[in-house]
């Protein structure tokens, strides 16, 4: 005669509870998100800081005519040999977070690393190398 309620389901309080406990994992993860992704566009930076040291390094005493190739320009001067590379950054935070990068003997500081700047990889023939404001002879 009765029929008997069916009552399956949440309560209001049930959902409240799960929602929050969401909101408060997405909290937590978005800054360890966010300090990984800054770290990732940092090695990306140390990686293409390295390939233009390469290259420039390479130019410098391969090269022999003035010109621009794959970004690489060459200029020549009295027999001396100059190559330069521009890099752009997409670190969105100015500066190493960790351990400075050693390239080619030459340990960067915070200046080699701008938000979203440009840092210029020179190499002469006569052995001057040039990180953004950092340079040594190579031995």
């Amino acid at each position: 005669m009765f029929k008997k309620l069916d009552k399956r389901g949440f309560t209001l309080a049930e959902l409240l509870i799960v929602v929050a406990i969401i909101g408060v994992l997405v909290a937590i993860s978005i800054p360890i998100f966010t300090a990984q992704l800054e770290k990732a566009r940092e090695a990306t930076d140390e990686a293409n800081l390295r390939s233009a040291y390469a290259e420039v390094v390479a130019a410098s005493l391969t090269e022999t005519t003035p010109g621009t190739n794959n970004g690489v320009t060459v200029a020549v001067s009295n027999g001396v040999v100059t190559a330069t590379k521009s890099v752009t950054t997409t670190q969105q935070v100015a500066g190493w977070s960790g351990d400075k990068p050693n390239i080619g003997g030459i340990t960067l500081t915070d200046d080699e690393a701008p938000a979203n700047g440009t840092v210029t990889v020179s190499a002469v023939s006569t052995g001057t190398i040039t990180i953004g404001s950092k340079s040594t002879p190579t031995t």
